[in-house]
């Protein structure tokens, strides 16, 4: 049979019981320490002991979350306690920061370390890096096709975990700022805000005219949920399917886990996939916001998003036939099993009594048209969903709440009983753990009735309520031998004790008695001040090179050729910025840039590094550079420059960028991009587009997505229809450069997106008058300050950063 994980969400201790007991494979929880849920109900140390103990003796593995960025002074407190994760013998841990997955693996090598989704996996090139870093799992992003999956794991060493049902985030995770600079909560530390839960309307930002749209939830997927097509995910080789949901109840994860369960291993015993309308139905009463098979299994634009509600809608159960408001009676025609105490999505409460012809009853069937005592508001022809099913939780509940062991490993026993010697037992599971005990009592011959091999079997089955089940025994009994019944139990119980303490621990891991260290080498950072430009067509690169700028990083691939032959009329510096998502055939793309004689490339993605090797390479902010551990890994691999993230406060970079000499950069202007999404708004609202109808309009840009504030976020779209929404406030720190100077940052970069070419010219200017100036405002740059402090300006996180 292959192997194949069902990996289960844990965020209590009773949601660890009801994914064990309901058949997870291994499960992945936080701790109260460096989680990426930080309003999870976390386990703290002595419940993460408890936890590995608990899943550890039923044969399920346990993954730590430590999937968020790191900051400086945090480094010394994580590595202690990653080493005590370590030591209580979790099985692996999940990482977002590569700065920390370099220095848990130079101090404790033999530590499985997961790549956590948020560091944006998206192509075999990502996965192949990640390998060679010494991730041995990647969790690849939620974007990404069975058939790209496929071709990722023909072709790679690491287990591969994908996400198989649950939520969706409509952003890349860990390219989202959207939270963070909205309102300080950042995705990347585990405080996400969900903002793309909340309302907008698309806007034509030229005409002011609102596009009309089916709902007002512009942003907010559907639920993903797989379970109807998870052969072809099991086919593509996945290792692990993983099922998201840290803060959802026991009984979700109960619910899930289960139907999961029962599916796959039907289908892989029998290679033919059969999921019951009952495993359907509870899925959809459990918790769902309509759901979609996601962009893994083709499904895109509309097909993926539910604009009309962005939380739990339930199973569909009938329509409303008539409502009596005076006599209080609600007529349904029923599409599907209603209950006596289940509830529904029209007011509060739960049923009552359910009225079939005048006859009172408890439940109502497909087909029937019951009445419903009502006080509240329905109208004829709503439609009706169960939100919750009495019976289900009844069900789901007696499975975590009992502490019945549902799930039995499989183990071998042999007992030695011989004359004049003492018994011996041994146990043996199927993963090479083995547990042995003698008993005190010598065996003595029989004075009336022997002891047979019947009587002895029978004893040490006798597992009851334990995780486990005898298979293979082997008796080894001497002849009319006696020995009291309660000794054999006593050494059954005493044999499943030892080897409950065998299968906790992890076996030959080396580090457990060293002592970990962190001291970081500090430099002085006195560097002069120079200015670097992003720019995104031809037009804006005219405007940078006619400014006499020595950097400029450069987008679009399409037109590189002439970008690099502007380059040298100019005698200037053009470094290719290449895409940071980059899908598995998007890399041919590529060939553009190589083929127009790039000598140095910004990169965004891990994939990227290994592609353009031998190039000069500049890191960009996309990489999430937070600590002085990540900047010196990409110093080691020969980057001259990087952008630090912009989720950093000048304080916390100050105290970062003094453990590292390389070229630091970091954005002084521009619209920051808070998401890049594989779904684009303008196609699907204004046009329904499938994405193959690619027009000139996409080029254009002219829409924004308005929030209930008034604030407008502009949306534009790349070469492979990927959209990416800015910020609404400009980043301006035209009159705080010396401020940068006196910490240690000597890039400083303007990035142009939307501008045209005289905008970008006045910025350049204004930034090179204020350095030229001794770091004063002059009339160039006032003139810009008041300008862009009219549309609103914001210093970023310079001043703030985030928790």
């Amino acid at each position: 049979m292959r192997d194949v994980e069902l990996l289960a969400p844990v965020g209590s201790f009773e949601a660890l019981k009801a994914a064990v007991q309901n058949g997870a494979n291994a499960v992945y929880l936080g701790g109260k320490d460096f989680g990426a849920r930080a309003s999870a109900n976390n386990f703290d140390r002595d419940e993460l002991k408890d936890a590995v103990k608990y899943a550890h003796i039923r044969g399920v593995q346990v993954f730590v979350t430590t999937n968020t960025l790191r900051k400086e002074n945090e480094i010394e407190d994580f590595l202690e306690y990653v080493k005590f994760l370590y030591d209580i013998d979790v099985d692996a841990i999940i990482l977002q920061d590569i700065g920390m997955a370099r220095l848990i693996k130079r101090e404790l090598p033999d530590f499985e370390l997961h790549a956590s989704t948020q560091m944006v996996a998206h192509s075999l090139e990502d996965v192949k890096y990640l390998e060679g870093v010494g991730f041995d799992r990647v969790v690849l992003a939620r974007e990404v096709t069975v058939e790209e999956i496929k071709y990722i794991c023909d072709n790679c060493k690491a287990d591969i975990e994908v996400f198989v049902h649950g939520a969706l985030c409509v952003c890349y995770s860990g390219q989202c700022l959207m939270s963070s600079m909205i309102g300080n909560r950042s995705g990347n530390r585990g405080r996400c805000a969900q903002p793309c839960r909340q309302r907008y309307e698309l806007v034509d930002v030229y005409t002011g005219e609102v596009v009309n749209s089916n709902g007002d939830y512009l942003l907010s997927p559907k639920d993903l949920s797989t379970i109807e097509e998870i052969d072809k995910i099991i086919d593509a080789g996945v290792h692990s399917l993983k099922i998201e949901g840290r803060m959802k109840r026991p009984e979700y994860v109960a619910t899930v886990i289960d139907g999961y369960r029962k599916t796959i291993d039907e289908y892989l015993a029998t290679n033919k996939l059969n999921v019951s309308d009952e495993t359907i139905n509870d899925l959809y009463t459990i918790f769902n916001r309509k759901f979609t098979k996601g962009l893994l299994l083709g499904d895109v634009g509309k097909d993926m998003m539910n604009s009309q509600l962005p939380n739990n809608q339930g199973l569909y159960v009938g329509t409303v036939v008539d409502y009596n408001k005076k006599a209080k009676r609600l007529k349904i025609k029923l599409a599907n099993t209603l209950k006596k105490g289940d509830g529904i999505n029209l007011g509060g409460g739960t049923i009552g009594r359910i009225i079939k012809n005048g006859n009172i009853e408890t439940i109502g069937y497909k087909g029937e048209t019951i009445e419903l005592d009502f006080v509240g508001e329905a109208r004829k022809g709503q439609i009706v969903f169960k939100t919750s099913d009495s019976e289900l939780m009844d069900r789901v509940q007696a499975t975590f709440t009992q502490d019945k062991e549902l799930v039995k490993n499989i183990i071998d026993a042999k007992i030695t009983i011989k004359l004049g010697q003492k018994p011996i037992l041994t146990l043996k599971d199927r993963h090479g753990n083995e547990a042995t005990i003698e008993c005190d009592k010598i065996v003595e011959e029989a004075m009336k009735v022997a002891l047979s091999k019947e009587k002895v079997e029978a004893q040490l089955r006798k597992l009851g309520n334990t995780p486990y089940e005898l298979d293979l025994l082997e008796i080894e009994l001497d002849d009319n031998v006696s020995l009291p019944v309660s000794l054999l139990n006593q050494m059954r119980r005493d044999c499943i004790e030892l080897l409950d303490k065998e299968r906790i621990s992890i076996k030959n891991r080396k580090y457990k008695d060293k002592v970990v260290k962190y001291k970081p080498v500090q430099y002085n950072r006195n560097k002069k001040q120079e200015i670097s430009v992003k720019v995104k067509n031809l037009e804006q690169l005219e405007s940078a090179l006619e400014c006499n700028i020595d950097r400029i990083y450069y987008e679009d691939t399409n037109s590189i050729d002439k970008a690099m032959s502007l380059a040298m009329k100019y005698n200037k510096k053009v470094i290719y910025s290449a895409p940071r998502i980059i899908r598995n055939k998007e890399y041919n793309h590529l060939a553009k840039a190589n083929n127009a004689g790039v000598a140095s490339v910004q990169v965004g993605n891990y994939g990227s590094i290994d592609y353009f090797k031998g190039k000069e390479l500049n890191i960009d902010y996309y990489l999430n550079a937070f600590n002085s551990e990540t900047i010196n890994y990409y110093k080691e691999i020969g980057a001259d420059t990087l952008c630090i993230s912009q989720e950093l406060n000048i304080n916390e970079i100050k105290e970062t960028i003094k453990y590292t000499d390389i070229n630091i950069e970091s954005v002084v202007y521009g619209y920051t991009p808070l998401m890049i999404t594989e779904y684009c708004p303008m196609g699907v609202i204004v046009r329904d587009c499938k994405k193959d109808k690619r027009v000139a309009k996409c080029k254009e840009s002219i829409y924004a997505l308005r929030n209930s504030k008034g604030d407008e976020f502009r949306v534009s779209q790349d070469i492979f229809c990927r959209s990416t929404i800015y910020n609404s406030n400009v980043t301006c720190m035209l009159d705080n450069l010396y401020e940068l100077h006196e910490i240690g940052i000597n890039v400083l970069r303007l990035d142009f997106a939307l501008e045209d070419k005289e905008t970008v010219k006045e910025v350049i200017e204004a930034y090179q008058e204020v350095l030229s100036n001794d770091y004063k405002l002059g009339t160039k740059a006032t003139k810009l300050y008041n300008k862009l402090d009219e549309k609103g300006t914001t210093a970023g996180h310079y001043y703030k950063g985030v928790e």
